[in-house]
């Protein structure tokens, strides 16, 4: 086994396509077409030898690791229960007995070994930040940004203080397209920036800096391996005593020793060093620091560097041996090369409206404004009231406001607002909820605070209530911005809301700021507002128009929220639950919404099947022998003891009068894919009255690639989604299909999530995750924070009016 020419370089050597290692570097085309952040890795050979130890249990494992962390590769074999090893240093030995293992059937053990010699090359060279899944590591200090950005403006950099260059790399085992029938190993690489803050508080102080009010944390020294260790927040600065700081907040000690804590390396942290020490070229740098960080995170620049790392890393592997074997490293993976993924076709769904729910259209706006929400003569609510409760000092701004939710923005002020555009574009609210949405007629009743405090709504609250006659539909709450800062019992909001919900009326907050704005602007966020309140007050604002299978089906969504009081108060994770059903070719929203602690999801997710499939089963009248299908979105894989209680659940329920079939789906934003078009030339918006460009290099939304037969990766947000030129690559959901799953056709299941990213009624524009775990996830949300006040009994939403409202829109 030979790895000396890749650990053998001089640790000052560069970064990782630098001019002296040339040499090693792969050249490689740099192509144009739609592509990925991996690049496939070949072997030499069909065959090669490796350790093997029968597995006893996960210590063994664990102490095995421990033990040869160093010197071996080391995987677990579920197939065969076995441990494998591969020895990655000249002087190391098979652990277990010698055997011969297949190429192609021991991939994951290669990709552990290969993993294996990258660190082994990078360790000495780099700051390594995470040691595997992914591997991390930072740059090369000769291109640290923030520096750069400080030299060229003729100043010297601090020690300690820098934005740094992040590189990561992961070994993944994917399937080629179906029609190859294998299985190859490809390196998957990132490059990032991170922040660095190597400065301790004492010294801070001693440059005159006031720490108060910031967060502060510990690293202990790095390991032999030079693998930094983790970085533990203690808590918020509320005092300085000499060499010791007091914390509020904290997670550990009260008092900490300034010269064993630094700041937090958050980006508004690095922005207040850089105006403490460079007080006049502050903006200066900190622009250049932006501009030198953009190619980072944008679509072609980030392609561009990859590409460069990918060249030395190529060079490096492919100077070496793994397991007697020579490596190849190809370029990174474009469409039209033979293991490229297979594209899913997708669409944009129609939407239906209008009295009789007949009416089609492309898109909801201009539908509803045509056409009329959906069925919207069946709408019960409408002639509703409506409470306004505003802080006295914004009453006749919260009162335009309301006029404007009422009967929309007049002409008149819109093409005032549009007055000087090359390109003015129709009011988008035109109308408002009584001549967009049809509604008859539309009553305020408002009801002034004096103050902010919880105790000054409440007041507020019984006061309206006591007065009106009957129980308002739906409640207007004035807010601030700034009361998202607030603890939940001190919040007017939360208070505001839970009042009202109690008594059964769902809550829209507008927040005071929204009353000044232009006119150009307001009208779309009026234009929103109107549309959660229609289906706040039971309406249905528009629905997808798509064919109807011939299987009952049934989509149930799981997202979760994290709630805690500051960054060290008790914290609680939540799980919302909401259903999903297609009733006559519709997917529609219904059914008991409720949140739970995430140790006790699995039981509510039990008791809320049973109820949603009782009830839907009567409404659309199965018939037995009907085939019923159970699509669940999930934010985590199920674990097999709760697929297991599904299963059961609903096999005792239907009690043997249909068959049923299930699909788990985890659908997740968090993972190490990336898909680039360089070809995409970007989509045009206006910003300070300039004409830029956004998306360059972004693929389009919808595009939708099958890695294998259970991972399918679906571009959420294209280059029109993207907001400003400045927005990063934005990444695709991932959809894993859990193994154990009965229904497994990928594409319908793909095409779904992508469906139901269309049909949330908080915005006329498309969302970015499908609405089965965005509206779960603001149910958790919603529920988590109410649940925190000492008056709230979120048994309203189970018997109460509120059961089948969209009251956390």
């Amino acid at each position: 086994m030979n790895t000396r020419a890749l650990v053998g370089d001089s640790p000052a050597s560069g970064d990782l396509h630098e001019q002296q290692s040339r040499p090693l570097i792969k050249p490689f085309t740099y192509g144009g077409g739609l592509g990925l952040n991996l690049a496939p890795i070949g072997f030499s050979a069909k065959r090669f030898e490796a350790g093997r130890t029968p597995y006893q249990d996960e210590d063994q494992y664990r102490q095995m690791r421990e033990a040869h962390q160093a010197t071996h590769a080391l995987r677990f074999d579920r197939r065969d229960e076995a441990i494998y090893d591969i020895p990655m240093t000249e002087d190391a030995t098979f652990i277990g007995e010698r055997v011969v293992l297949d190429t192609d059937e021991h991939l994951g053990l290669l990709g552990k070994a290969v993993s294996h010699a990258l660190f082994t090359w990078l360790a000495p060279r780099r700051t390594i930040l995470r040691r595997s899944r992914p591997l991390q590591c930072w740059g090369n200090r000769k291109a640290a940004l923030l520096s750069a950005a400080i030299l060229d403006n003729q100043m010297e950099p601090t020690p300690g203080l820098d934005v740094l260059v992040r590189n990561s790399f992961d070994v993944r085992t994917l399937d080629a397209p179906g029609h190859l029938n294998m299985s190859f190993l490809a390196l998957v690489l990132d490059v990032s920036t991170s922040n660095e803050m190597d400065i301790t508080v004492k010294d801070l102080l001693s440059a005159g800096f006031d720490p108060i009010g910031f967060y502060v944390c510990h690293r202990d020294e790095p390991a032999d391996d030079n693998v930094l260790s983790r970085l533990e927040t203690l808590g918020r600065v509320v005092g300085v005593d000499g060499s010791k700081l007091q914390l509020a907040d904290f997670s550990g000690d009260e008092f900490v020793e300034s010269h064993e804590v630094t700041l937090e390396p958050r980006q508004e942290n690095i922005e207040a060093l850089v105006r403490h020490y460079y007080r006049k070229g502050a903006d200066r740098i900190l622009s250049g620091l932006r501009k030198r960080r953009l190619p980072y995170g944008s679509a072609n620049g980030k392609l561009a560097e990859i590409r460069k790392v990918l060249g030395g890393v190529a060079g490096r592997l492919e100077a070496i041996e793994i397991a007697g074997m020579k490596l190849t490293v190809d370029r990174l993976l474009e469409r039209g090369d033979k293991l490229f993924p297979q594209s899913v076709e997708t669409q944009r769904p129609g939407f239906l409206f209008g009295a009789q729910g007949r009416d089609s259209g492309a898109y909801p706006d201009p539908g509803i404004k045509r056409h009329g929400p959906y069925k919207y003569m069946q709408h019960e609510r409408n002639e509703p009231v409506i409470a306004v409760i505003c802080e006295s000092r914004y009453r006749g701004r919260i009162d335009q406001l309301a006029q404007a939710l009422r009967g929309g923005i007049g002409e008149d002020a819109w093409r005032d607002a549009m007055r000087g555009r090359s390109k003015p574009v129709d009011n988008p609210f035109q109308g408002g909820l009584v001549g967009k949405l049809r509604l008859s007629r539309v009553q305020f009743e408002f009801e002034e605070v004096t103050d902010d405090t919880p105790e000054a709504y409440r007041n507020a609250i019984d006061r309206l209530l006591s007065r009106l006659p009957e129980t308002p539909d739906l409640a207007l709450v004035q807010v601030r911005a700034n009361f998202r800062t607030l603890r939940n019992d001190r919040n007017p909001y939360f208070a505001a809301k839970a009042a009202f919900m109690t008594v059964g009326v769902p809550v829209q907050s507008i927040q005071a700021e929204t009353a000044d704005m232009q006119v150009s602007n307001l009208a779309y966020m009026a234009n929103n507002l109107a549309l959660a309140s229609y289906a706040k007050l039971g309406g249905t604002p528009f629905v997808i128009s798509t064919r109807m299978p011939a299987t009952h089906e049934l989509v149930v969504g799981l997202g979760y929220t994290e709630i805690s009081e500051g960054r060290f108060g008790p914290k609680s994770r939540f799980v919302g639950i909401t259903t999903v059903f297609q009733g006559d070719g519709r997917y529609l929203v219904w059914g008991q919404t409720r949140e739970v602690e995430f140790e006790n999801y699995a039981s509510a997710l039990l008791a809320s099947l049973k109820t949603t499939i009782d009830a839907v089963r009567k409404e659309n009248n199965w018939q037995p022998r009907d085939r019923v299908r159970l699509v669940f979105h999930v934010y985590k894989p199920l674990k097999h003891v709760e697929m297991d209680a599904i299963r059961t659940l609903v096999q005792d329920l239907l009690k043997g009068d249909h068959e049923v079939e299930f699909a788990f789906l985890d659908i997740s934003r968090y993972h190490e894919f990336a898909v680039f078009d360089p070809a995409q030339q970007g989509t045009t918006y206006y910003s300070d009255r300039r004409q830029l460009l956004k998306g360059i290099g972004v693929p389009p939304r919808g595009l939708c690639l099958q890695l294998d037969d259970r991972n399918v990766l679906l571009q959420m947000i294209g280059t029109k989604e993207v907001k400003t030129d400045e927005q990063g690559l934005p990444r695709p959901l991932k959809l894993t299909l859990h193994h154990e799953s009965d229904f497994r056709d990928m594409t319908y299941l793909a095409r779904q999530v992508y469906s139901f990213s269309y049909v949330s009624w908080r915005s006329y524009f498309p969302a970015i995750e499908p609405v089965s775990i965005s509206y779960s996830r603001l149910i958790a949300g919603a529920l988590g924070n109410l649940r925190s006040l000492p008056s709230w009994n979120s048994s309203v939403l189970t018997a109460g009016s509120l059961r089948n409202r969209m009251w956390f829109l």
